[in-house]
């Protein structure tokens, strides 16, 4: 009798709408194994921390509160409310969305305008029709009523279409999170709404514009905010979070909005032609997650990244510095941001001037491979500390190097960064040189033979990393060899237009 009671009071409770949140906040998650480079909207798997705030009249009593306007990829399950005088009973997404199937399904029984179009005089024409039955799970045709009889529509052959006088009760053109509650009294509260939701996304992009005497160099960094969601996120609080983010699954949320599907009779004898079927297919749905998610921070592997050499405008005062999150690094964006719908928006994450650096030449030369005048790979190489003008965390994310010449940015390098902790090396790509080149010979059966040459009118800094991270050591080298990220690399001072060799064997 108590649980009846409780269902009886829940259908009779009234519902009391909150059209849009006041306040809102957004941290945003990217994605843990996409590639540094563009994001593509039709495809996000990062997710997003939102926390609205809402200002609404609670009855006293049992009542329904919908929460309209919340993202597309909510997982109800994550949601918390709090402020509730009578806190939360049970929470629902509403799954009845403003579709083309729901729109005649709810419609059953009411009248609609037909409008046809001729095609022989391509006039149109319209009637009422009453919808007296509709597809079930896919199966028969939108069945009607009208002055001539009963008939199916588009059957008949003639383009035509339907005019709704209005959207059916119980539908919603904005995703519903609703709830209900028992309040011990009135009030005018002030509720917070906290929810997981997927369809977001972020990456980071490094700007670095070198000086005029080449020695430091001004980096910036902007993020990427890509949101999925059909919802607006208008003058948000935003933070990112960096780190690659493990996330284990329980099952997928299915999306809620339904196919209408029609299928016609044959049009002249039960031989002559088979069944025309049509088909309204939706645009896919934004990728959703499951209810669990597991958040750990653990390093991100570098891949090979997509890249946009569009130079960006000119960067805003910089943010405030990184904070700790557990093993991964907040980044709080210091102005309200306006996160658009199925859009993208750049804003600035890192700003920092005159970080000195390094500039090295460097070659990877497979100890078994014959190689002949192989350009070098500039690098410029800072080290994450305040010393070097750095000594912040930096996120993962694709660079794009300029530097200055007749008073123009020119671009000299594109690479990637990988995600660098506070005390760790930067490396930036910075282009090749054909002027400095490496060739590598086989003298005989265990010996190979390295040779270098510098074609500058100044002496340059060359690594050559020799075979992989943790092989043996080479035994009779011509010049000491030292380990550089675990791979044996012979480091010299390469004068202008000199030509210097090393020697060493594979013998084990």
């Amino acid at each position: 009798m108590l649980a009846l009671a409780a269902i009886l009071a829940s259908a009779v409770a009234p519902s009391i709408v909150s059209a849009r949140p006041d306040a809102v906040a957004l941290t945003l998650y990217r994605a843990p194994a996409r590639a540094e480079g563009q994001i593509r909207l039709d495809a996000l798997e990062g997710f997003g921390l939102v926390t609205e705030t809402r200002l609404l009249s609670v009855p006293a009593g049992d009542a329904v509160l919908r929460f309209e306007g919340v993202a597309d990829g909510i997982i109800p399950a994550s949601a918390i409310v709090t402020g509730l005088p009578g806190g939360t009973i049970e929470k629902n997404r509403d799954a009845r969305l403003l579709s083309p199937f729901n729109l005649v399904d709810g419609t059953l029984g009411r009248d609609v305008t037909i409008r046809r179009t001729e095609r022989a005089t391509g006039k149109t024409r319209e009637e009422r029709a009453t919808i007296v039955a509709v597809p079930n799970r896919g199966k028969g045709g939108v069945v009607m009523r009208t002055s001539e009889g009963i008939e199916t529509w588009r059957c008949p052959g003639l383009p035509e279409k339907l005019l709704f006088d209005g959207v059916p009760p119980g539908l919603s053109a904005k995703p519903v999170l609703s709830l209900r509650t028992n309040s011990p009294r009135a009030a005018r509260v002030t509720v917070t709404l906290t929810y997981l939701s997927s369809g977001f996304d972020w990456n980071a992009s490094y700007v670095g514009r070198v000086s005029d005497k080449g020695n430091t160099i001004d980096l910036t960094a902007w993020a990427t905010l890509a949101n999925g969601n059909a919802e607006a996120f208008p003058n948000a609080s935003v933070k990112i979070v960096a780190g690659r983010l493990q996330r284990r699954s329980d099952r997928e949320i299915v999306a809620a909005v339904e196919k209408l599907a029609l299928h016609c009779y044959p049009q002249d004898t039960t031989t002559s032609n088979l069944p025309v079927i049509q088909r309204y297919e939706p645009p896919p749905p934004p990728p959703r997650m499951s209810d669990d998610i597991v958040v750990t921070g653990v390093l991100r592997r570098q891949d090979a990244p997509v890249f946009s050499v569009s130079a960006p405008p000119a960067p805003p005062p910089p943010p405030p510095p990184p904070e700790d999150l557990g093993d991964l690094k907040l980044y709080r964006v210091p102005e309200p941001v306006t996160v658009a719908p199925r859009a993208q928006k750049q804003v600035i994450l890192i700003a920092q001037p005159r970080v000195r650096f390094e500039k090295v030449y460097c070659f990877t030369l497979p100890s078994w491979q014959a190689v002949q005048d192989q350009p070098a790979a500039i690098v410029l190489r800072m080290t994450n500390t305040e010393e070097s003008g750095l000594g912040i965390p930096l996120p993962a994310g694709a660079t794009t190097l300029y530097q200055a010449r007749d008073g123009l940015p020119m671009l000299i390098g594109l690479g990637t960064l990988r995600d660098t902790a506070k005390g760790e090396k930067a490396r930036l790509a910075a282009g090749e040189s054909n002027q400095v080149v490496a060739a590598q010979e086989r003298v005989d059966r265990e010996r190979r033979r390295v040779s270098l040459s510098n074609a500058n009118p100044f002496s340059v800094t060359v690594e050559v990393a020799l075979g992989g991270a943790g092989e043996r050591a080479f035994t009779g080298t011509s010049a000491p060899l030292e380990r550089i990220d675990g791979v044996q690399t012979w480091r010299v001072t390469l004068p202008s237009h000199e030509t210097v060799a090393l020697d060493y064997s594979t013998r084990e």
